[in-house]
């Protein structure tokens, strides 16, 4: 289980073939009890690493997750944020942790599939994660400020080409799938658009209301699709291949002529590799059912603009080799390349 454990059997086994039998004994044991151990796991509460600032929306759904796993276990889950570096420090923090079971992490799209194609030397690899299930997935909306005069995506790209200068788009963070979409749109479109970094969506968000921006994509949570309906925002399109059921009247970008995007941001838990697979098992079937929960997946998944998303472990797994493919075309198309 410990990796403290599998280096002291490693240099055993350099050092006396006593000292080597003895580490293989004492691993059979391990994993001999490993059965019993997953009938009682958990048996204290797992710490969840968010890489996003807390308060925010995956900050919520981690705590609404764990608000159901104490129902379903007896054991709750303590959130840990750890933001910045495009999610890079919470990959970090997550890689690092023991992998005993109780220390899971909440990553993204961001994290495992786009990162490694956006830098050139990783503190982290999508090997040193152990996938649990994915969450959810979330497509963005393409949202101007009402000034801007536009109603459509053809509209708005000719106003930038004439407005350059006003045509500012906010992301939330350099790399990440607002900054990438946004140089796609740019390239796919012709569109003129200015990136102005946030260190997250609150941030852009302020931006946005004060008029330092016009363009945000954000996911549709509630105070998203409330500014659209109540028309202190425009909403243009959605920023992926199907129609939200939030917001209906919103044209995919397939619709408006363009190709399909195929990459969509999702959300998914994993823990340190080597975690004991009965624990990751556990996990997973606990997380599975929370999700499957209509009340649940209504109020913290459906009302963010978010499609519930749960698989197995081996399912998941085989979804980020996908997944892996259509980042890096995305990463190449949109031309943004960084270095950590």
């Amino acid at each position: 289980m410990h990796r403290p454990l599998d280096r002291t059997c490693a240099r055993a086994t350099h050092a006396s073939r006593f000292a080597a039998r003895a580490c293989g004994v004492l691993a059979f044991a391990f994993y001999a009890m490993l059965p019993a151990a997953a009938q009682t796991y958990p048996n204290r509460p797992i710490k969840i690493i968010v890489p996003y600032p807390a308060g925010g929306p995956v900050d919520a759904l981690a705590r609404a997750l764990g608000e159901g796993f104490r129902e379903r276990t007896g054991q709750m889950f303590i959130v840990e944020s750890k933001p910045g570096a495009n999610t890079s420090i919470g990959a970090q923090t997550c890689k690092a942790a023991e992998p005993d079971g109780y220390t899971i992490c909440l990553l993204a799209s961001t994290t495992l599939s786009i990162n490694p194609h956006l830098y050139k030397d990783l503190r982290y690899a999508p090997s040193d994660l152990a996938p649990i299930t994915n969450i959810a997935s979330a497509a963005a909306v393409f949202m101007l400020r009402n000034e801007v005069p536009a109603k459509t995506l053809g509209e708005f790209v000719e106003w930038s080409k004439k407005n350059p200068a006003k045509a500012n788009y906010g992301s939330f963070g350099v790399g990440g799938e607002t900054h990438l979409m946004a140089e796609w749109l740019n390239k796919k479109t012709g569109a003129q658009m200015t990136h102005v970094p946030f260190a997250g969506f609150a941030p852009a968000l302020v931006a946005f209301d004060g008029g330092e921006i016009q363009v945000m994509m954000p996911v549709a949570i509630p105070m998203i699709i409330d500014k659209i309906r109540n028309g202190r925002a425009k909403g243009v399109m959605i920023m992926g291949d199907k129609r939200l059921d939030v917001l209906p009247d919103l044209p995919t970008i397939p619709e408006l002529g363009m190709p399909p995007v195929g990459f969509v941001t999702w959300f998914g838990m994993f823990a340190p590799a080597g975690t004991p697979k009965p624990f990751i098992d556990k996990v997973n079937t606990e997380l599975r059912a929370i999700v499957a929960q209509k009340a649940f997946a209504d109020r913290f998944i459906t009302a963010s603009g978010m499609t519930a998303v749960t698989n197995t472990p081996e399912e998941f797994k085989a979804f980020l080799a996908g997944d892996n493919a259509k980042a890096r075309d995305l990463v190449a198309t949109s031309g943004v390349t960084l270095d950590p």
